[in-house]
């Protein structure tokens, strides 16, 4: 009779066996024949890409998140944002941002169109055609279009160029003119005016202050009288020149403290036109007394040195002699007191500020 077998040596046993049938099942996977390569899986099928046809209107449509282009509907893509002081020529600015003058910038930052360029029409225009004017003289695309852009000589050479300066420059409201008496200020002698004649005409420059102080630049452009030496007379045009800018000065400034005035500064273009650019009176009271509608500025543009001079200027002007006849006395004293004359004219914008777009309501405009 047989000894009984130890369990553990049984159960040895089987794990052996079941080890070995397990190795032989691998081994006979691996190499059996009828194993599917990965070439030879079959991928799943793919969705054709959606067509579109622009030339029929009915076929132009894509799925959502898509738009028709080349005839095959492709994602649009992702809008691009642009940070402050980056470009906006070809994206849009952030949240909180707006374009202006090809940047993205701060509303807080940007110098907003005034309230009289928005509402006087004629302003505007004759603000724009400054500006392109101004335009003109620059050198390259990237420049911004803009009336503040000229230099002083740059402008006294457009306004020698075209003969129809002075119209233009009769759409700003408040425009004034400063005439002289003949002969004055001599160059050479520092006795006029005397303090009532220089508290007269600042008297009346004052009228003009708010308008000064809020330009974004001031024309100062001189005339030469046609009668006398030329020399002379191109001599007397920079003295009066020079005497309205310390008019302006002390008008511009007053009561301001001298280390608050560089902030404050009003630029200033003063310049001369020849004796052979002279303003005849009817021309004169067409460019001055009246605006390109023919109404009369909110305050009288005559600056004199005495109430008297005043008087007989607008007289003259108004009609007591005819403006249209040179051949009288009255016509030639008049024209040469015209043209003893420095004009001052405040620009209150520049062409380049910010206008907000306009947003149009479509409930609105719907008829």
């Amino acid at each position: 009779m047989s000894a009984p077998r130890d369990p553990a040596t049984l159960m040895m046993l089987v794990l052996t066996v079941a080890m070995a049938v397990a190795v032989a099942a691998v081994v006979y996977l691996v190499t059996d024949d009828t194993d599917l390569t990965l070439a030879q899986i079959p991928s799943p099928a793919r969705a054709a890409a959606p067509t579109c046809d622009l030339s029929r209107p009915a076929t132009a449509t894509c799925p959502p998140g898509q738009y028709c282009r080349l005839n095959a509907c492709v994602p649009v893509p992702p809008e691009v944002l642009c940070g402050e002081g980056d470009s906006c020529r070809d994206c849009e600015c952030e949240d909180g941002l707006v374009c202006h003058n090809l940047r993205c910038v701060s509303p807080a930052s940007v110098d907003r169109t005034p309230l009289v360029c928005e509402e006087n029409q004629a302003l505007a225009d004759a603000v724009k055609t400054l500006a392109l004017k101004c335009s003109t003289r620059k050198k390259t695309v990237a420049d911004i279009v803009s009336a503040g852009a000229c230099t002083t000589a740059e402008w006294e050479q457009l306004a020698l160029e075209d003969e129809k300066f002075d119209l233009i420059l009769s759409a700003f409201p408040d425009r004034f003119a400063v005439h002289f008496p003949s002969g004055q200020p001599q160059v050479k002698r520092k006795d006029w005016p005397p303090p009532e004649v220089l508290d007269h005409y600042l008297h009346q420059v004052r009228r003009f202050a708010g308008p000064l102080r809020e330009a974004k630049q001031i024309f100062v452009i001189g005339r030469a009288s046609p009668d006398g030496d030329a020399e002379a007379n191109h001599w007397l045009a920079l003295a009066r020149i020079k005497f309205v800018e310390n008019l302006l000065d002390l008008v511009l400034y007053e009561g301001i403290p001298e280390t608050e005035r560089d902030k404050r500064r009003v630029r200033i273009r003063s310049f001369g036109l020849p004796t052979m650019r002279t303003i005849e009176p009817a021309r004169y009271h067409q460019t001055y007394l009246t605006d390109p509608s023919g109404r009369p500025p909110a305050v009288d543009p005559l600056v004199t040195a005495d109430p008297a001079s005043a008087r007989e200027l607008r007289a003259a002007l108004d009609g007591a002699i005819d403006l249209q006849d040179r051949t009288t006395p009255a016509w030639q004293a008049l024209f040469s007191a015209v043209n003893r004359v420095v004009f001052v004219i405040p620009i209150p914008c520049l062409g380049d500020e910010y206008r907000p777009p306009i947003s149009v309501d479509p409930a609105e405009a719907t008829p």
